[in-house]
Parts: C-alpha cells; sequence; structure tokens
C-alpha cells in the first residue's frame, strides 16, 4: 500500500498523471506563478525591514478601497488598456510589438499638431480630428517596423523598440524648441488644450472617452477573429507561417497592417494623457505604460478579452502606489519591482508549460 501511494505521487510530481495534467491545464502553474511572485515580493519587503502584510494591504486599499482609489485606478487601467491592444494585435500574428511607448509619444503629438496648426477647425470638428491624427501618428509609427520585418526581414523587437526613444526625443525637441509655450515661463510645455479639445470625461474625473473606444475595439477584435476570413489568416500565420505562405496568404501585408493597428490603439492613449490628464504636450507623460503594456498583454496569454480585468488590477496596483510612499515610507516603483517579479515568475510557467507540452507529445507518440 505505501508503495502504491510512494509511486502516484512520484507520478505526479513528474508530470505523468492525469490529476496533475488537469490541474496543469486548468491553470495551476499560473497561480503558483503569481503566488511565488507575491512570496519574492514578501521577502523583498522583508529585506528592506518594511512589515509585508501591513505594505501590501495599503497598495489594496489605495487602489481599490474607496470610490476616490477606484476612480484613479479606472483612470490608470485606460492607458494601459490601449497599450495592451497595442501588442496584442499583432501578437495575434505572431509579432512582438515592443513599441507601445513611442507609439503613445506620436499619438501625443500628433493630436497636439491639431491644436497647434488647426485652429480654423470648429470647434466640434477638433476632437474627431485629434482621435484620427492621433491614430494615423501611431499607425506611421507602427507602420516602420511593419514594412521592414515584412519585407527585409528585420526584427520587428529591435525596430518597435528602438523607435520608442526617438519618439521621446522628438517630444522634448518640440517642446523645448517650436512648440514651446511663450507663455509658459520658460519651461518645457506646449500651449494649453482649450476646453473643446478636452476628452468627454464621467463622473467629475479623469476617466475619459478612451475607455469605452479601447472596450469597443476589443469586442471588434474579438469577432473578426472568431468569426471572419481575415481573422482566420492571422491565426493561420500564428500558428505555422510556413503552412500560411504555401496557401497563399500575403504575411508580409498581414504584418504591416498588425503593427500598423497596434500602434494606433496606442496612440490613443497618448491622446488621453495629453487631452485629459496632462492637459498640453510635455516631456514625461508616459512613466511606461507602453512597456506596462506588453506585460499585460503576456500575462493575458494574448487574450484580448482578459487584457480588460488585468488591467484593471494592474492600475489598481499603480493607483495604490502613491498611497504606498505615504503609509510606508516607499517609493511608487516598488509596484515596478512588483510587476517585474510577476513577469519574471510567468516567464518560468511558460517556460515550464512548454517543457510539459514537450514531454506529454513524447509521451503520446510513444
Amino acid at each position: 500500500m505505501e508503495t502504491d501511494i510512494k509511486a502516484r505521487l512520484l507520478r505526479i510530481f513528474r508530470g505523468q498523471d492525469d490529476i496533475f495534467k488537469v490541474i496543469y491545464t486548468a491553470g495551476g502553474a499560473t497561480v503558483v506563478a503569481a503566488f511565488a511572485a507575491f512570496s519574492l515580493l514578501w521577502l523583498l519587503l522583508y529585506a528592506v525591514d518594511r512589515n509585508p502584510a501591513e505594505t501590501i494591504w495599503s497598495i489594496l486599499v489605495g487602489g481599490f478601497g474607496s470610490a476616490l482609489g477606484l476612480k484613479e485606478t479606472v483612470t490608470r487601467m485606460t492607458p494601459l488598456l490601449l497599450c495592451a491592444l497595442a501588442a496584442a494585435i499583432p501578437a495575434k500574428g505572431g509579432l512582438f510589438n515592443i513599441g507601445g511607448e513611442g507609439q503613445l509619444h506620436l499619438g501625443a503629438i500628433a493630436a497636439t499638431s491639431v491644436i497647434i496648426y488647426l485652429t480654423w477647425l470648429p470647434h466640434w470638428m477638433v476632437i474627431p480630428a485629434m482621435i484620427m491624427m492621433a491614430m494615423l501618428g501611431g499607425a506611421i509609427w507602427g507602420f516602420i517596423p511593419g514594412i521592414l520585418r515584412g519585407w527585409l526581414g528585420v526584427n520587428e523587437v529591435l525596430v518597435s523598440l528602438m523607435l520608442n526613444y526617438v519618439a521621446v526625443a522628438l517630444v522634448e525637441l518640440l517642446v523645448y524648441g517650436p512648440w514651446k509655450d511663450p507663455l509658459a515661463l520658460g519651461w518645457p510645455y506646449s500651449v494649453s488644450f482649450p476646453e473643446w479639445a478636452v476628452l468627454p470625461t464621467w463622473s467629475g474625473s479623469n476617466i475619459h472617452l478612451g475607455l469605452p473606444l479601447g472596450i469597443a475595439v476589443i469586442g471588434l477584435f474579438y469577432l473578426l477573429m472568431r468569426w471572419t476570413t481575415w481573422g482566420f489568416s492571422v491565426r493561420v500565420i500564428e500558428a505555422n507561417p510556413l503552412t500560411a505562405t504555401y496557401i497563399g496568404l500575403r504575411i508580409k501585408i498581414y504584418a504591416i497592417v498588425l503593427l500598423s493597428l497596434g500602434g494606433a490603439m496606442a496612440a490613443l492613449a497618448g491622446l488621453g494623457e495629453v487631452s485629459v490628464i496632462q492637459g498640453r504636450l510635455r516631456e514625461g507623460i508616459s512613466p511606461g505604460y507602453g512597456y506596462t503594456g506588453f506585460l499585460i498583454t503576456w500575462l493575458s496569454r494574448k487574450k484580448p478579452i482578459a487584457i480588460i480585468p488585468i488591467s484593471f488590477l494592474v492600475g489598481g496596483f499603480y493607483s495604490g502606489a502613491d498611497a504606498l510612499q505615504l503609509s510606508a515610507g516607499l517609493p511608487a516603483a516598488t509596484v515596478d519591482i512588483f510587476m517585474g517579479l510577476i513577469f519574471l515568475a510567468f516567464l518560468i510557467d511558460e517556460y515550464v508549460r512548454r517543457r510539459r507540452a514537450v514531454a506529454y507529445s513524447k509521451q503520446a507518440i510513444s
């Protein structure tokens, strides 16, 4: 009897038992990865002589424990969701867009150009023009790595990442140079956005039009992927690019379209930041939303619908980070460390999953 129990436990540990297989495919490894990230954060806080329970509780209460905290959480959620979409849409075609940060800044630049150069527009046309210009700017910033990947085979990861720095430097060039407001007393700001150029907001908060636009795009993209020939083609390209080439799919065109669409989504986040949050173009408009959005995409396993709750949770963590500085005397960057630990645990989880998949395949063949 004891020998049988030991043998069964050994099979479970090695991943050769059906019970382990069921638990694993149900997401047990993801739960373990999240628990590992919390454990590492707990040890880190203990190492810097902070009470881990009180610190984590402060983050949760700050982000989710009050109406004000929830409003700030949803406000932070909006650019995170849009930047996550910027990575999720190309990911459906097997592409990696790490350029959300740069595409956000290009959207902010393009939206500000409407205020500076198209002053003759009727007031009711300003917001639609800003939305279209912002999406165009972000799409161009996504088009560049798309066409380089499609026609020259250049790695889109490197191109989109390097373009982030170009976009941030371009914002600095403009606000320190030709777009600097002469009435800003020397500060590197553009002119303020007039009231007719501010996106609609809700409940006296900074929750703006970008959120319903992002959710609508998620719904539309889900329908396209599931019920259209175009979506089926994208799924084929992700699953097997070689097969997609054999059946005549133009992979180059799909790469350009997907990366351009992703850039347009991140650009909406930039529009929201300059129109609602900052009220003008300035340097430092994003604390890294583009990079965090990429993280959210992979935490959601590239499923656009899963981006919504994960963006809300991450937005709550960042909202709670403000309270963390007062309650625990820790910098808001503590949350960045926590998010990095989650991503590390997730990567380990993905590695284990792939190893298990290979093991199951070999076992099935044998």
